[in-house]
């Protein structure tokens, strides 16, 4: 496939999210953000319930990209998420393990400014069929309503629930979710 193709089918797939913030009805039934003035980095580090994210990005370097201008949305794992990984999540903030934290984050991070209600809006778009995207971990989601609740899930069965308040910031959004979007092996972190 030629590159032009790809530039072509990867904005088939953003653009019918770039264009959802836009329609007022669909923002009015969304569930709430605040707004924050801050850089993304910023609101991740102040979030109530973020600390094993916040610590994880400023250790692996990856609170770099939130202070600068380009957007990106995270869908973060609660520290209760992390809890429930048990020995695994403890592990995985030793330093000698930041490559293998590093990862897992990249595949909870998405490129672009996406609301709760941008996927909304992208999911009533697709008639109920899911929304996908691709993370900077190169992992494909896909976001689909079950009932009330927002679900996001990966090709190996992961699967999260949108949980909480999300929080715009000058330059993205954070997501809050309610479990880790990798499956992981009980004992050691993964590569």
């Amino acid at each position: 496939m030629s590159r032009f193709s790809l530039v072509g089918l990867s904005l088939a797939v953003l653009l019918p999210l770039a264009a959802c913030g836009s329609n007022p009805d669909e923002q009015a039934n969304a569930p709430a953000a605040n707004t924050v003035n801050d850089t993304l980095a910023s609101a991740i580090s102040d979030a109530p319930g973020m600390t094993v994210v916040a610590t994880g990005l400023k250790s692996t370097g990856l609170a770099n990209v939130f202070d600068g201008s380009a957007p990106y949305t995270i869908l973060a794992p609660d520290d209760d998420a992390f809890g429930s990984l048990g020995g695994v999540a403890t592990d995985l903030q030793q330093p000698e393990n930041g490559a293998a934290m590093a990862a897992i984050l990249r595949d909870h991070i998405l490129p672009g400014f996406v609301t709760v209600a941008d996927i909304d809006a992208a999911l009533k778009d697709s008639n109920g069929k899911g929304v996908k995207m691709k993370t900077m971990g190169k992992t494909e989601v896909t976001f689909v309503r079950e009932g009330d609740a927002l679900v996001v899930t990966t090709a190996d069965g992961a699967r999260a629930k949108i949980d909480g308040t999300a929080q715009t910031a000058s330059n993205g959004v954070l997501i809050p979710i309610d479990a880790v979007l990798r499956k992981l092996p009980a004992g050691d972190p993964p590569n």
